[in-house]
């Protein structure tokens, strides 16, 4: 049915190249996924070095090719000598000529003259632009505005002779004008910053207009939500503590493969997790903050639909696993409920059981027990450290007892920087010597703690009691208390210490 040769040509292509290749990456993804490269006997240790995230940053297409335009700036820049761009002129005129002559001598489709002519119209003023840096003389500017601004005229004038569609004509001129004005305007409005208010007011819907185009005036800014984080996690509980939009979802969502960090390296026993990608995703259970389920489906129906999907087609393997998970987080006797009558705790545990049924040796949970009654928090907690005792549990949360109560070692991170890594115990001898109680008169309690971290105050009587953090005895009458974790979580997100064990 096709007629042009080109288009056939581009058929085939498609047919005999992309689709083989289509198949061969997705059959050699499945086999990847499939290999152990690490034995089962084998203790796993992840470790994370100098890991950075930045959003927004291009992509590595886009930052190759604006590193390679750089470069050719600062290589012509650094030549004072226009002799290589005259040079050069040895095969831009020939290429123009036969750009002339293909367009509009050759060409039959009027559609196909017009794209040429385009890409004609740009060849030659990127060609004055080389030019415009060695010579400032305005006639060469004159003639760079003239073809720049005026030439699409006379290209669109001809084509119009050629096609006699007026409308379609204005149409084009309108969208290249545009597309002109834009150009000139979005650097304008990125790089200098120009304000809607600072030019005409008849102009100032189109700076507007500017604005808010994605790509070009309304570009994301780069926000850096790692920087430099550098950790060892062996098996167990690993706590991962912080407070909201500190970045523990954003590193926890790079170990498992989700996003892609911009620097640093993480290695799973030595094993670059960025070259063996496939091959270590069998590994790894995530369980996001918030997950979808089908609520109509009782449990053990929604964990054999899900055990298809992970690839356990054998009836008897699928069965025996659902039992086995269903089980390990004590939920095999609400195993034909369904799930839209279960718990926000019990819900969580299906979702465990769904991240367990291929065996992970690795499991990642963000944020499990938020928004969980703290009788259910207890028991997910509990089946966490179950859990953990043959395998690696990162744990992401914000709740501090959920660190204490179940994590052998934790980190602590902060707008993106690891402030503490070690042992609970480690991490509240941080706040040793630091944390006072004092009872306070309430006349004197406003001025006397505006600078001081109070952690919780009660009236007692006339007085107020008083637990504060300071690094210095605040009052005379002020008693050294033991600290507790907590404490020492609000000293370092406070003073940014950096080093475990760290003191004043």
């Amino acid at each position: 049915n096709i007629e042009t040769f080109i288009w056939k040509m581009a058929g085939v292509i498609l047919v005999v190249i992309g689709i083989p290749t289509a198949i061969w990456f997705v059959t050699n993804s499945l086999r990847k996924a499939k290999i152990r490269i690490i034995s089962e006997d084998e203790n796993l240790h992840i470790t994370i070095s100098n890991l950075v995230k930045i959003y927004g940053r291009e992509g590595k297409a886009a930052r190759d090719y604006k590193a390679g335009v750089n470069m050719a700036m600062l290589a012509e820049q650094k030549q004072p000598d226009p002799g290589p761009k005259f040079q050069s002129l040895i095969w831009q005129i020939p290429l123009l000529g036969f750009l002339i002559y293909f367009s509009w001598f050759y060409l039959i489709s009027a559609s196909w003259k017009l794209i040429v002519a385009i890409i004609t119209w740009y060849f030659v003023i990127r060609v004055i632009q080389g030019f415009r840096q060695f010579y400032k003389n305005k006639w060469i500017g004159l003639f760079h505005i003239l073809i720049k601004y005026l030439s699409p005229v006379l290209i669109l004038f001809l084509s119009y002779m050629e096609w006699k569609n007026l409308g379609f004509t204005i149409v084009i001129a309108f969208i290249w004008y545009l597309i002109l004005a834009v150009k000139y305007l979005a650097p304008k409005i990125v790089y200098e910053n120009l304000k809607t208010d600072q030019v005409p007011k008849v102009y100032r819907w189109f700076v507007w207009f500017v604005k808010i185009l994605p790509g070009v005036g309304n570009r994301k800014e780069k926000f850096k939500a790692l920087r430099g984080v550098s950790l060892e996690i062996g098996t167990g509980m690993f706590g991962l503590l912080g407070p909201n939009g500190a970045g523990k979802s954003t590193l926890i969502r790079i170990i498992c493969g989700i996003l892609e960090q911009s620097y640093g390296k993480i290695w799973i026993n030595g094993i670059d997790t960025q070259e063996k990608r496939e091959e270590l995703q069998g590994l790894i259970g995530y369980l996001p903050q918030e997950f979808g389920m089908y609520e109509n489906m009782s449990a053990s129906a929604y964990l054999d639909y899900q055990a298809l999907l992970k690839g356990i087609v054998d009836a008897d393997i699928r069965n025996s696993r659902i039992e086995e998970v269903l089980k390990s987080v004590h939920m095999w006797d609400s195993r034909d409920k369904k799930i839209g009558s279960f718990s926000g705790g019990m819900k969580q545990r299906i979702g465990i059981a769904q991240v367990l049924l291929h065996l992970p040796r690795i499991l990642v949970v963000d944020e499990p027990t938020a928004g969980l009654d703290p009788r259910e928090r207890i028991r997910f907690r509990n089946l966490l450290v179950e859990l953990s005792r043959n395998r690696i549990v990162v744990f992401s949360t914000h709740i501090i007892e959920d660190i204490s109560s179940s994590c052998n070692t934790m980190a602590v991170i902060n707008n993106g920087e690891v402030l503490f890594n070690g042992t609970p115990h480690e991490m509240t001898n941080i706040a040793k010597g630091k944390v006072w109680k004092v009872m306070l008169s309430a006349a004197e309690f406003e001025e006397s703690t505006k600078d001081l971290l109070v952690m919780h105050h009660m009236r007692d009587e006339d007085k107020i009691r008083v637990r504060c953090i300071s690094s210095e005895k605040p009052f005379e009458s002020a008693v050294e208390e033991s600290p507790l974790l907590e404490d020492a979580y609000l000293w370092l997100l406070r003073s940014g210490k950096l080093k475990s064990g760290n003191k004043e």
